[in-house]
Order: structure tokens, then sequence, then C-alpha cells
């Protein structure tokens, strides 16, 4: 990100607040850089062996050296007059560092030697992100852009590129010391070196990634400095929009790439086209509430997808539960999961639709089989709710809806999806669940719902004994959940079974109820199961 695509000054980050950002305990300012120079436009990963120049306005990632070690790349980038230089290393170790920067104008940080680069620069480029303006369509495609590429690093275990079609650097993933050469001049230059796009034209990749959406794997090049690659075209119909280059990490590669990567070019392909039809973000937004509004606009929704409305379809809403996030962090992380989300959505279906409705995610699946396709979305919705774990640490759980015979009609199951996923809240362990695998309690809770709603439908004798006498309503409960058995009732209340006796007896006697009636038993479970879970004071 390059100060000279941002809009002046007022896209710039003050030093100070992307320090704060950083912590303490990660990195130190030494010498503060001057009045005028102390908002970052860019941040830079450079090696201390690189003879590349940088841009002002850029703070720059010192790596390949440290302490006093790093003095000759300082020196050299004393010319370009950056904000501030990061170095790993104490106030000691930078002492000679911090006198040659003296009245220069520019800034040293001392970085802990324990602080991962990749992570200081994904802080810093947040933070940059965030001072965005607003209400530029370009700008929500960068942010848009920088999710998917970071996301798909996650996913993957690798470093990710977005290129457009020129081979110009849309957006990328925080880099780490193990990026090779190539991926570095990518960045550094916004464009792919042209020795190497050269090599890939003559080697025919280029015109195997347009000619279809399937990822090409190419193999690592030792003699370059080049580690393993794998690259996808981003496709919007007969058109090649631009590509992801994914480069191999420490880690290797997640065994899932391929799909991953499908997933991301469909995905990035979205928000290309949306920026080049200058949609806003509200349409973006209102794009599920409209599909599942049950109005005429779900057609017109539907054919600006490229969604037919006939065709089956199903619903699944996944929340992330009450997250202990302050606002930005809450967004931050509904973001990541969004963004995660709509790449293995898209992998599975290329016109599904990701947004957000209420607190929840919504993920609205066209084009289904109604007899192959539950199967698979369970598959689907599992490795989402596995992977959100894993590589954000949220446990969210996700309600899926039945395959509806028609998109247009989708809007009918909303309800019972909510429903599915009011059952789930209340049992953490279960993280995933279709309305048929709990429609008794979901059954339940709307009997129970209609009771509350509703006093005449509550029996006078029932809500005294619930009132007056707690002890004797809590056993009746228990007695009627073990099947009208005494003994396993008084073991589970750790009373004697004659204690059991004597509450039943009472029970009935204060209520006025008969327990060899079927339909005053069925009366007392519900009544008295509702009022355990209504609050009282």
């Amino acid at each position: 990100m390059r100060p000279d695509e941002l809009d002046g000054d007022t896209t710039r980050v003050a030093l100070s607040d992307i320090l704060e950002d950083i912590g303490v305990d990660n990195a130190q300012l030494l010498l503060a850089p001057s009045a005028q120079n102390e908002n970052v436009g860019e941040t830079l990963i450079v090696d201390s062996e690189d003879l590349d120049s940088v841009r002002t306005g850029a703070l720059v990632l010192l790596v390949g050296a440290r302490g006093r070690a790093a003095l000759p790349k300082v020196r050299a980038l004393l010319a370009d007059h950056p904000v501030a230089i990061a170095v790993k290393g104490t106030a000691s170790d930078l002492a000679a560092v911090q006198e040659v920067l003296h009245g220069s104008g520019v800034g040293l940080i001392a970085v802990s030697p324990s602080a991962r680069w990749d992570r200081i620069e994904g802080v810093v480029l947040d933070r940059i992100r965030e001072s965005l303006p607003s209400g530029d369509t370009s700008t929500f495609m960068q942010r848009d852009l920088f999710g998917i590429a970071q996301t798909t690093a996650t996913l993957t275990h690798g470093h990710v590129v977005i290129e457009d079609s020129a081979n110009r650097v849309l957006a990328y993933s925080p880099a780490s010391n193990d990026v090779d050469e190539l991926r570095r001049l990518s960045i550094l230059a916004r464009r792919g070196p042209e020795r190497y796009q050269k090599l890939l034209k003559e080697s025919g990749v280029y015109k195997r990634l347009q000619a279809g959406e399937a990822p090409i794997h190419m193999p690592a090049n030792p003699e370059e400095g080049l580690r393993e690659r794998v690259a996808i075209a981003i496709h919007a119909g007969r058109r090649v929009l631009g590509y992801i280059w994914l480069q191999e990490g420490t880690e290797g590669l997640a065994a899932n790439t391929d799909r991953i990567m499908v997933g991301s070019a469909r995905h990035a392909a979205i928000e290309l086209v949306r920026h080049r039809n200058e949609q806003s973000q509200s349409m973006r937004r209102d794009r599920v509430s409209s599909l599942l509004s049950g109005t005429a606009q779900i057609h017109s929704q539907a054919q600006s997808a490229g969604l037919d409305p006939s065709k089956p379809a199903a619903l699944v809403l996944i929340s992330s539960g009450d997250l202990n996030q302050a606002a930005p962090g809450l967004q931050l992380q509904r973001g990541e999961l969004a963004n995660l989300i709509s790449i293995h959505a898209a992998a599975y279906r290329p016109g599904a639709v990701v947004g957000a409705l209420g607190l929840e995610t919504a993920i609205i699946l066209p084009d289904l089989d109604p007899v192959k396709s539950p199967a698979a979305i369970s598959r689907l919705v599992n490795v989402i709710v596995k992977d959100a774990g894993r590589h954000l640490n949220l446990q969210v759980q996700a309600a899926i809806g039945p395959v509806v015979d028609r998109l247009d009609g989708l809007h009918a199951s909303l309800e019972h999806v909510r429903d599915v996923l009011k059952v789930l809240r209340n049992t953490p362990t279960m993280r995933v669940a279709s309305f048929s695998d709990v429609e008794t309690t979901v059954l339940v809770n709307e009997l129970l719902d209609l009771i509350r709603s509703r006093d005449r439908l509550r029996h006078k004798g029932i809500t005294l004994l619930c009132e007056r006498y707690p002890e004797f309503a809590a056993t009746l409960l228990a007695y009627l959940e073990s099947f009208g058995d005494v003994n396993r009732c008084a073991e589970q209340l750790m009373i004697h079974r004659n204690t059991v006796h004597y509450r039943l007896r009472r029970s009935c006697e204060v209520a006025g109820l008969d327990l060899q009636d079927p339909g005053q038993r069925l009366l007392a479970h519900l009544q008295i199961r509702l009022w355990t879970e209504s609050p009282r004071s």
C-alpha cells in the first residue's frame, strides 16, 4: 500500500497510533521522527541486502540484521527519508544506529527479538486500512481483497499476492521471514518482476491459467531461490480479471489448498466485478436481507447476482456467540469470519451469497440438488466451523436449513433455521445442527413459547404449586422426566424415596392433579418445565 495510492495526508496514520497498536512489549520508540515526517502511508519489509529504494511516508521493517549490524542499510535508507526504521535489538544494541539517525528526521524503533515481523506488518496494515476513506468503492475493494489475501494465506499456510490482469499487485498477505525473493520484489515494486513474468509467459503458465478455473502448481526452484507456488486466474465469464499467487511457507501447503484457491478466486471475482460496477457497500450488505425478504425484491436481487430464483436453495446461519471484545475488535473478527466463510462457500457453489443478517452471518447456497446436497452442505459447514476455531480462535455454531424447492421461497425457512440456532446456543457442546437433528427440541420450545405467551393455557393449580412450593414442583418434574420411576427420581434428587412419595402427594393436593390422567401429566410437565426455564426474582 503506497502513498500515491492514497488520498493525500488524510489517509496516513500517526506513527504513535501504530506503536500503540503494536504494544510496548513488541516495540519501543527510541528516536521520534520530525513533526513533518510522523505520518505513515505504507509499511515495507526490507532485507538488509536489498538495493531497492523506498518512498517517503514508509515505515521500514528492516530484516536480516540486528543491532549494530544494521548500520550499513540504515545509512543507505537515509537518502529515501522514510518515517521510521524498525530494527530488532535493545536500546543499547541500537545506540550506534540511533546516533546515525539523530537529527535526520527519521525515527528509530527497537523491536523485541521475539516479535514476528509478519505480525508487526499485519498490525500496521490494519491501522492504515482503517484510515482509508469510508465512502469510496475502491477503498471497499482494497479492504476486501486484503482480507481475502490474509484469509487465504491463513487457510493454506502460505503467502498470497493478488494481482490484476496487468500483473499489478492489488493486495497481499502480511509477509514473514520465509518469503522468497520473487514475492518480496513483487510487493516492493507493486508488480511481478519482468524477468519472471517473461519466464511464465514462455512456459505457457498464463495460457493455462486463462484457459480454466483449476489452480496450477509450480515446483520449487532452489537455484533461483524460489519456493513452490500455486496460481489461479480470477475469472468473470470469459474475462480474466487477475491472478492469485500462493507461495509455500515453512509449514508446507495445506492438503485442501486447491479447493481454497478456487474459493478465493471466485470470492475475489465478486469483489472485482462489484468494484467495476461501482456497487455501494449498502447494496452488498442488503443482498442477503433482500433474498430473504419474501418480496418482489428477491427476483431483482437474484438476477443481479446471476442466480435462478426457481432452483432449489438452502440457508445456513453462523453465530460467533457473545464475543468478549470491544466494538473495533468485534467488527474485525466478524470481518475475518465473513472472509473465511465466503472462500469456503464460493469453493462449494460459485453463486453462494454471504452476508450479515443481524448478529449472525448468513450463507445462501443456490442451485442445489435436493437429494445429494444436504450431506455436502453438512461437510462444508463442519469445515467452516473447524477452520474458524483453528485459524481465528472463534468457537462458532452453525444452523443448517432444509433444501427448499425454490430460492424465492427460502424466506419461509428462516425462522426454522433461527430456531435451530437457539437450540445450539443452549447446547454449547453442539457446533453444527440441521432442523432434523433438533426438530423435537425446536417443537417443544415452540410449545413452551405458546404457553408462555397465553395465560389461559396455564393451569392455575400448577402455577400455585410452582410459586408457593418450588421444591414440590421440582420433585414432580424430576418424577415425570424419570418416567414415573420413584427410585430413579430419588437418586437424581439425592433424597429418600419416601420423601419423593410425600412431595408427589402434596403436589397433587396443592395443584389439584391426578397423575393417572395422561393429559394432566403432560400439562404439568410442560408448565413446570416452563417455570424452571423462566427467570425468577
